[in-house]
């Protein structure tokens, strides 16, 4: 199916696009609630009548599904599962493997810190409630290592006992796939949120797309950041903490310990919504200095941090 041209779809995960707007009024559109990576997910169609909403939005749904079954530490069937269990991966999708080349670009550019080989240490933090000794979190360390991970066309082999996360990156791969598949089918102007945002064109009141920024997913906004055709992703060291303990879920790779930072949090504006999700992750372990020069070498990548006392950075 197509999109009528200058027609335009919202698919959200909150209140962007509201139910009771004379737009969203005059088209009902549809929604789908379910779980996608293992969080909860909320994707609204407004803009189209009911009937063509929904068709799209099945199109969407089964893309999402067909990458879960390749990203998801969640299903036990998932590709990255029998990855993680096996040690080996023989003839990874295509997906798979543009994903983990663009993760070895983020991982050198960051100096290491972006590194999905991190999940042993994860799941010893996440096993001792974000309080492992320190003989466990050693043994986690010496099976982390990207340059441990062996990737080819044809085979992704893991170091002994290693395993991966892609969950610093694959809700911004997925943003941009649904992205690129509603183009396909016609989409000229719409704001589409996966895990990470990503705006189509401009907003049909006029102007760019705006999108709030908070701390932690469910925080009020305290900053807009105006899109087109752009991707914003915002990560936090403490944005979700082990147990209930003081640890956060980003972890150093270098030093095996939760990620102290400079910053409340790290907003990364860029065309590819991945991009965006994986400099965020990195980001929120980096000074000023670092951060920006990150940002550099991704041409067309901008930078909204703030720091602990609630100054801003923005390169």
């Amino acid at each position: 199916m197509t999109i009528s041209r200058r027609r335009f779809i919202g698919i959200t995960a909150g209140c962007m696009l509201t139910a009771n707007s004379a737009f969203s009024a005059s088209f009902p559109g549809a929604r789908w609630q379910g779980v996608a990576l293992g969080a909860h997910a909320d994707l609204r169609l407004v803009g189209l009548p009911s009937r063509e909403a929904e068709e799209l939005l099945a199109v969407a749904r089964a893309e999402i599904e067909r990458l879960e079954q390749i990203f998801s530490l969640y299903r036990t069937d998932s590709a990255l599962a029998r990855l993680n269990a096996t040690g080996a991966l023989h003839q990874p999708e295509a997906d798979m493997v543009e994903l983990m080349s663009l993760v070895s670009a983020i991982h050198q550019a960051s100096g290491g810190l972006f590194d999905p080989s991190v999940q042993p240490l994860w799941m010893a933090y996440a096993r001792a409630g974000g309080a492992p000794d320190r003989e466990v979190i050693k043994a986690a360390r010496a099976m982390v290592g990207w340059s441990k991970v062996r990737i080819s066309l044809d085979r992704i082999e893991l170091a002994p006992g290693g395993s991966l996360t892609l969950n610093g990156i694959a809700q911004g791969f997925i943003t941009d796939r649904i992205v690129k598949l509603l183009v396909s089918n016609g989409l000229e102007a719409g704001l589409v949120s996966v895990g990470e945002i990503a705006a189509v064109g401009g907003s049909p009141v006029g102007g760019d797309w705006p999108v709030g920024l908070a701390d932690h997913e469910d925080g009020q906004p305290d900053a807009t950041v105006y899109l087109r055709d752009k991707a914003v992703a915002t990560s936090s060291a403490t944005g979700t903490m082990f147990g209930a303990g003081q640890a956060g879920h980003i972890l150093n790779p270098v030093t095996g310990l939760p990620a102290t930072s400079a910053w409340r949090r790290v907003s990364i504006i860029h065309s590819s919504a991945a991009i965006a999700d994986g400099l965020s992750t990195a980001g929120v372990m980096l000074n000023s200095a670092a951060l920006r020069d990150l940002a550099l070498q991704f041409p067309g990548a901008s930078v909204r941090a703030v720091d602990q006392s609630g100054h801003e950075l923005i390169v």
